[in-house]
């Protein structure tokens, strides 16, 4: 029964978002901006209002997007983001001039990150996602559309970003 569950929810978020189903949250302090699944719930802000995390319909899996200031040397906040937490193996780092991307397993999950850097050196816009390693292929459309449309802007704490 739990299998069925399971794929009626891939079904329902797989035939969503490729329907075009998606909204867009957008963090009023810093900017950060990504689109999220139609039908994925939004948490509590946090106190310090830097973004939101969104859960599955069936809460297996979450997308938080958020902002932070860069406030160390690149190559610092770089190393920082990219290196595993505990417990998680990174199989997979880029980096372009203003982005990096980390990617990896933590046990039976697959978390995926991706910041930018706006505002001229100052704010990381980052999304992170987290679902089951048995459903990669069924949210591989689900993590390229939301990092691809991750983008930072003007919020309240981001002085004279354009």
């Amino acid at each position: 029964m739990r299998f069925l569950g399971a794929l009626a929810f891939l079904i329902f978020t797989f035939t969503a978002a490729q329907a075009g189903d998606w909204r867009t949250y957008r963090n009023d302090r810093f900017g950060a901006a990504a689109d999220i699944p139609v039908g994925w719930r939004m948490g509590e802000a946090p106190e310090n209002d830097d973004g939101r995390v969104f859960t599955s319909p069936d809460g297996r899996a979450s997308v938080t997007v958020s902002g932070s200031y860069a406030v160390l040397p690149r190559f610092q906040e770089v190393e920082i983001m990219t290196k595993p937490g505990a417990g998680e193996t990174v199989d997979y780092k880029r980096q372009g001039r203003d982005w990096i991307v980390a990617s990896g397993r933590k046990g039976d999950r697959i978390f995926y990150r991706k910041s930018l850097l706006s505002c001229g050196g100052t704010v990381w816009n980052s999304v992170y996602l987290d679902y089951p390693a048995a459903e990669k292929a069924a949210f591989d459309p689900i993590v390229a559309h939301v990092a691809g449309s991750l983008r930072g802007g003007k919020g309240y704490g981001t002085g004279n970003c354009r």
